[in-house]
């Protein structure tokens, strides 16, 4: 291999620019990308549904005892910038198992295990190997780089020098043979047993980004290190894929099959095309059952057949998945807009396999199923479904850049995952012995399993942001659910059919493309929002991480009786003293329950009220609604402006008040603590209620892995 200045030196020599690489720093995105960028809105006239860069051929031998590929890849290339391109970057995401030494691996043992925390033990390590890099039948130079600083031991980026610049416009082909050690599953991928699911799996183009796109002002590569939260980008194209496998194993894969299984010298092969997506990924194991099988139809969609693959043992959680996909199906394309492929494929992962479960790719995810506690929580298998296939959307067709902008598809599919499931509860079934005992645990609604998670004081980082410059993992995991509480919010303040009008155009704008950020950002304004309103609402929730804090502190009431002291009465001072204005109010109080009976602080007495409540703010401002409620009954609704730090109001009323409430209507999910937010006259100390929240500590191991996903 050449070294990586050399290559550079050859490159000046054949006058042939240095593309930048985005490094470590890249983050979230400010500023809106062009109005032509990545080609322009797709109107739907175009002969394909997405403008495809990157186009695969990809042969895959498994062997399924050694858990290995044999590959062959010819991947053809489109230059869209105006420069010459010398160097085409790939990942290489399998070395992200390699060793302690990775960049995914170092990041592991700063942060904590990856999910479920599956340890790779002695023999189970997995890696990519480039066997072979051509470009016209001359071989290519190659070299590991490290875009983001990370440690010479990691191999996840290579860099590939061109025998031949490819020139403005112009297109290329590499062939490639590569080799596979799959791990022992971990991280979305790999083997267990005869098990086979395998994803992030084959050399990989990263994405030439232009000047207009994503913030770039000029091209450059956007080809990140695989780091321990992040997750993948890429540009679309159409893939062919040959799988090749012993005979008695069934293949299942991302896109569509073409023709029957066909043997040959070295196993029987499964081929599948898949039009208009990413990335690809397929599953291989000799112990499914026959898939279920099902069909939707939605305006503007084609046919769409649905296939679960599942174990024999797990039909239950595999009916749920199917009736899941249906589901999320209606809802998805009703609210952003048409299911466009003619296919989803189902993988509910076998036993001991949960690591293949939760994760994601066009036409083709794995969600969660089991007949063994804990995982036998009513609603988990159609919670993961939805959430799953949610991502088909939000990383899937809209492409977001996850290693930069990560809440843009983790959070922005939570939020559509919570407002689907909105009338759904999750409970979790304890073991047998427990249940013969009288022993359960409450269900708990969609919105406060977020809540849970979303809302905390002194949260390091903000929703937006990159994956890897993180505090912790704890406080990655915001980018899904405090996302979600934070456009939640948003919706409530500018009406569900404001909101649901930007997304929707969001959506439409900018599906099979990338947008940022700021595109987001400017949906909002363009479906009719104010935008200073939305700009100073993402400058706080989005690239910052305003606390919400709003407390009732003080409810009481006095009764207005008359004024000590010396006041002037037509003209004449007299002075009224405490001894007199008590004997008046003794005479007053005797005459009203003569005529009136005994005082009832439903009904007015013989002298009015004067009510008080104050609410103080501990954090960013946001609009809420105070609902004071009177001993008669009556309600009166005060407007509290976000810019205000905190408020008082007195009301003269015949009877006192009660209690005040803020947030009435649970419109406002950011606030950190509910139970502030009301406050009655009198004392009652609702212990029960504030030790039902102490059950929450039995959900943290499952949110532990929801949020993850």
């Amino acid at each position: 291999m050449q070294t990586a200045a050399l290559a550079i030196a050859i490159l000046l020599a054949a006058n042939v620019p240095e593309v930048e690489v985005a490094g470590a720093e890249a983050g979230a995105v400010r500023v809106k990308s062009a109005p032509d960028a990545w080609g322009g809105p797709r109107t739907g006239l175009e002969p394909t549904l997405s403008d495809r860069v990157a186009d695969y051929d990809i042969r895959a031998v498994l062997d399924p005892v050694k858990h290995t590929i044999a590959g062959t890849e010819k991947v053809t290339w489109r230059n869209r910038s105006a420069v010459s391109i010398g160097s085409i970057y790939l990942h290489l995401y399998l070395n992200a198992f390699e060793s302690e030494g990775s960049t995914f691996m170092r990041e592991e043992r700063r942060h904590g295990a990856f999910r479920s925390e599956v340890e790779t033990k002695e023999g189970e390590w997995g890696w990519m190997e480039l066997h072979r890099v051509e470009q016209g039948g001359r071989p290519a130079a190659w070299t590991f780089v490290h875009p983001d600083g990370g440690p010479e031991s990691d191999h996840t980026v290579v860099r590939v020098d061109l025998p031949e610049p490819v020139p403005p416009g112009g297109t290329t082909t590499l062939r490639i043979d590569f080799f596979d050690q799959l791990p022992r599953v971990v991280a979305r991928t790999g083997w267990f047993d005869t098990f086979h699911m395998v994803g992030q799996w084959y050399p990989k183009v990263g994405v030439l980004e232009l000047p207009g796109e994503r913030g770039a002002t000029r091209p450059r590569w956007n080809v990140h290190e695989f780091h321990l939260n992040s997750e993948f980008y890429a540009d679309f194209g159409a893939y062919d894929l040959d799988v090749v496998v012993p005979e008695g194993y069934r293949v299942a894969a991302s896109g569509v099959p073409v023709g029957a299984p066909a043997k040959g010298a070295d196993g029987v092969s499964f081929r599948f095309r898949a039009e208009d997506v990413h990335d690809v990924a397929f599953t291989a194991w000799n112990g499914f059952a026959p898939p279920l099988v099902g069909s939707w139809k939605g305006p503007g969609s084609p046919d769409v057949r649905i296939e679960v693959w599942y174990p024999p043992e797990l039909e239950r959680s595999a009916r749920e998945a199917l009736e899941g996909t249906k589901d999320a199906l209606s809802y998805f394309s009703g609210t952003l807009g048409p299911y466009p492929y003619p296919r989803v494929t189902v993988l509910v992962p076998p036993f001991n396999a949960s690591e293949a479960g939760a994760m994601e790719y066009e036409t083709f995810f794995t969600t969660m199923g089991s007949n063994e506690f804990p995982w036998n929580a009513g609603g988990l298998t159609r919670y993961v479904t939805v959430h799953e296939f949610g991502h088909g959307y939000f990383m899937g067709l809209l492409a977001s850049n996850e290693f930069e902008e990560p809440f843009l598809d983790e959070g922005m599919n939570e939020l559509w995952d919570a407002r689907m499931l909105a009338g759904e509860s999750f409970e979790v079934r304890l073991p047998a012995p427990a249940r013969w005992m009288g022993f359960s645990l409450p269900a708990i609604s969609t919105w406060d399993l977020e809540r849970f998670s979303g809302t905390g004081r002194f949260q390091a980082d903000p929703i937006a942001g990159n994956s890897w410059k993180r505090w912790s993992g704890q406080s990655y995991t915001l980018v899904y659910s405090r996302t979600a509480l934070a456009f939640h919010d948003l919706e409530q303040v500018l009406g569900t059919e404001r909101f649901g009008k930007a997304m929707k155009l969001y959506f439409e704008r900018w599906k099979f493309r990338h947008p940022s950020t700021a595109d987001l950002r400017e949906a909002f304004v363009e479906a009719g929002a104010d935008r200073a309103f939305i700009e100073g609402w993402f400058d706080r929730q989005v690239f910052a991480n305003g606390p919400v804090d709003d407390r009732i502190l003080t409810v009481r009431a006095e009764e207005i009786l008359p004024d000590v002291g010396a006041v002037a009465v037509d003209g004449k001072r007299a002075e009224l003293t405490e001894e007199a204005r008590n004997k008046d109010v003794e005479g007053a109080r005797a005459s009203w329950k003569k005529e009136h009976g005994a005082a009832d602080p439903a009904r007015p007495g013989p002298f009015p009220w004067r009510s008080t409540v104050a609410a103080r703010r501990y954090g960013v401002g946001v609009p809420q609604v105070v609902v004071v409620t009177f001993e008669d009954g009556s309600v009166e609704r005060i407007d509290w402006s976000a810019s205000e730090s905190w408020g008082r109001w007195e009301f003269i009323r015949p009877v006192k008040v009660r209690s005040a409430q803020l947030d009435g209507d649970r419109k406002v999910f950011l606030d950190l603590d509910k139970l502030d937010d009301g406050r009655t006259r009198e004392a009652k100390h609702a212990i029960p209620a504030r030790m039902a929240l102490s059950l929450g500590g039995w959900f943290q191991f499952l949110l532990a892995f929801l949020e993850a996903m």
